[in-house]
């Protein structure tokens, strides 16, 4: 990326803020899209209406008079065809911390493929190898997201699906996270490719791979000797997944069944020394000169899926679905390190070593759900939702470490300990089961009522010892814990229309959930969730949500809460083609405290103190996305997006409590000119400006402008 000045993009963002400005005192509220360069022009808009066109040529019969010729795409023999084609350039302009930047935009200077894409359509069985065919690429060349697809079908023989992401991972947490450390740096590829053979028969066949990968940098922290450290290494890992399964139709029987096998493999290394790094703590004696680490990790897993649905009468109705996981995982361990003690005294080796059975897991695990329904008449039907979840993680663990001192005066001492744990289990069941009644009085009315069970039991257990400069000794010990919880909610809801114009939407939940694997009692939680849309006319649409939810831990020493309300108004506008505004305003308020007991050093002395953490996030934003068609040929695209969080409001504390917030500011107006030379050739001229700010922690501040220039052609 090339931080410096580009003399167009300051005289372009002058124009575009006073458009900006302009349009915000117009439309009051403003829209929000993931970036202005996707949004639809004009044209695009009516690309429906051009695919119409070319469906009734070819299938129009000989004499039949042609209908008119498009705007874009042809006829080719029994096809249908559209292909586009945008080439484009960035010019990318960033101050500030560059770290920040590249976290939450990643956007950087060169040459992208846009967008190129393949669309051929013929009548279902008319073509050759194929019936229809699309293919896709977005923002190929280096953008930090990257799209292909490709989709191919052939009535009642074949239907093929594929795509491949490809993802620019990059993370800087900065001082107010992680003490800074923990970054990334990656290239993540995810990949998928699916074949149904015989997609429109009673049974049809399935098969599919699918890949996932990343490799690149990444910067783990490493605990040595009381204090902290970064380290600085590579790390690639990937999973492959092979599936093949069936799907059959019997009777009005639906069965299918799939077998998948996954391997993955991790890498990650260790390639630089941190040579005398001062750690988190740079006042004590701790040092790290030298560090070796190999951690490869090797898994397998097969796993089996089944599901069957069908009616059992005619009012009777079932579904049945169970999964079977059975995963092994190899975690070999080895790191020699080497620096100074705590104490300053010289650590020649300090070396760590997984041995014998140490680092295989096995992970067992099975899920079965069945739901019933039952239809009481035409307006009532009866739901009963039954869950079924477990899993294990078997597994021994035996390290042994050996540690190397040369103090000042004197011989070196060795120093050795093991510890060994042995049949060592986690062990889990859940029982879910959700009872449910739902109404239904056409579109007018429906709303349900239910309740639901959980019942879930933990066993934690092993046999384990340690020891120390005798390796072969043993004190062994047996632990086992036990844990057994049961919760109960309550859910309903309702949708209304009174009109055709107008809906309402209510729902409700109380009860307790855990999903912890601490000994804590169930967290208590109500949430609320009420909707409105109004469609005022054929071109005006509005939307409100508000969304409440509040959690308290009953246990008296945690007194954990948390509570957040949310609300959302939306409008859309469209009074016609060339004229499109949607925007909206949201608010999300959160409070979170608990107690929490610290160490506080005062005046050489280590102090114990209880006191309360306390949490708030206060955050407006608005959002726009508006389409503006200057003239029959010249489109104004604009976006807006502005997110505040206020932070914690002015509140009283007690001498030991804390309070935490991440108060900032991110503001980011976008905007695009597209010019229709011909009904073929489009240009656009793009312009994207982000601003950050945090109150705080300004050392994260940034400002970035980005100019994209492109040329769309359509055929």
């Amino acid at each position: 990326m090339k931080n410096k000045h580009h003399p167009i993009m300051l005289w372009l963002s002058r124009i575009l803020a006073g458009a900006g400005a302009a349009l915000l005192i117009a439309c009051g509220a403003i829209a929000y899209a993931q970036t202005v360069e996707k949004a639809e022009t004009s044209q695009q808009a009516r690309e429906p209406e051009s695919e119409l066109e070319r469906a009734k040529a070819i299938v129009a019969k000989p004499g039949e008079n042609k209908p008119s010729k498009p705007e874009t795409g042809r006829t080719w023999g029994v096809y249908s065809t559209t292909s586009t084609l945008e080439l484009g350039y960035r010019f990318v302009d960033a101050k500030g911390s560059v770290d920040r930047y590249l976290s939450d935009v990643n956007v950087r200077d060169g040459f992208r493929v846009l967008e190129s894409s393949v669309d051929m359509r013929a009548r279902p069985g008319t073509g050759l190898l194929f019936d229809y065919l699309h293919a896709d690429v977005n923002n190929a060349g280096g953008d930090q997201s990257q799209n292909f697809a490709l989709r191919m079908d052939k009535t009642r023989w074949y239907r093929f699906d594929s795509s491949v992401r490809r993802f620019n991972y990059y993370r800087s947490l900065g001082p107010n996270f992680a003490l800074g450390f923990r970054d990334y740096d990656l290239r993540q590829q995810v990949s998928d490719f699916n074949l149904r053979l015989f997609p429109q028969r009673a049974v049809r066949i399935n098969a599919g791979y699918g890949r996932s990968m990343a490799k690149g940098r990444y910067n783990p922290t490493y605990s040595f000797q009381r204090d902290i450290f970064q380290l600085f290494g590579d790390t690639r890992w990937e999973a492959n997944d092979y599936r093949l399964g069936m799907d059959a139709t019997y009777r009005k029987w639906d069965f299918n069944v799939e077998q998948l096998y996954r391997n993955f493999r991790n890498d990650p290394e260790i390639t630089s020394r941190p040579g005398g790094d001062l750690g988190f703590n740079p006042t004590d004696n701790g040092r790290v000169t030298a560090l070796d680490r190999v951690t490869p990790q090797r898994s397998r897993a097969l796993v089996t899926r089944a599901s069957v649905r069908g009616n059992i009468a005619d009012r009777l109705h079932i579904v049945v679905r169970g999964l079977h996981d059975d995963e092994r995982m190899r975690a070999a361990y080895n790191e020699v390190a080497s620096g100074r003690d705590n104490n300053g005294v010289t650590v020649v080796s300090n070396t760590l070593l997984l041995t014998g059975q140490g680092g295989i897991i096995e992970r067992p695990s099975n899920r079965v759900d069945v739901g019933l329904s039952y239809d009481i008449n035409r307006h009532l039907t009866v739901n009963n939702t039954f869950g079924y979840n477990s899993f294990r993680i078997a597994g021994d663990t035996e390290i042994l470490t050996t540690t190397v001192r040369q103090p000042a005066t004197g011989p070196q001492t060795t120093a050795i300990s093991r510890v060994q744990a042995t049949g060592y289990i986690t062990d889990l069941e859940a029982y879910t089961n959700t009872l449910e009644l739902n109404m239904n009085w056409g579109r007018k009315f429906s709303a349900n009522l239910g309740w639901r069970a959980m019942q879930r039991d933990v066993t934690i257990a092993s046999r384990y010892f340690t020891a120390t400069s005798n390796p072969s000794a043993t004190n062994p010990r047996i632990r086992e814990e036990e844990e057994s919880i049961g919760t109960h909610a309550f859910i309903g809801g309702m949708r209304v229309r009174p009109t055709s114009a107008t809906s309402f939407m209510l729902d409700v939940e109380k009860g307790q959930n855990n999903n912890s694997f601490v000994r804590i009692n169930p967290l208590d939680y109500t949430r609320v969730r009420v909707r409105a849309q109004v469609q005022a006319t054929d071109k005006l649409g509005f939307s409100g949500t508000f969304t409440s939810l509040d959690r308290t831990n009953p246990t008296p020493q945690v007194q954990n809460d948390s509570n957040s309300r949310s609300y959302t108004v939306a409008v859309n506008w469209e009074p016609k083609s060339r004229v499109w505004i949607d925007a909206g305003y949201d608010y999300h308020d959160l409070y979170a405290t608990g107690n929490i007991l610290y160490t506080l050093n005062v005046n050489g002395v280590n102090q114990r103190l209880s006191g309360n953490s306390l949490y708030y996030a206060r955050i407006n934003s608005l959002y726009a996305n508006t389409r503006f068609g200057l003239t029959n040929r010249l489109d104004l695209l604009m976006v807006y997006y502005y997110i505040m969080d206020r932070g914690a409001p002015a509140v009283s504390l007690g001498p030991n409590d804390v309070v935490n917030s991440y108060p900032l500011r991110r503001h980011n107006p976008e905007a695009r000119l597209a010019y229709r030379f011909t009904n073929n050739v489009t240009g656009n001229l793009s312009y994207r400006h982000y601003s950050y700010n945090e109150r705080d922690f300004f050392v994260q501040d940034y400002r970035s402008n980005i100019l994209t220039t492109s040329l769309r052609f359509t055929f």
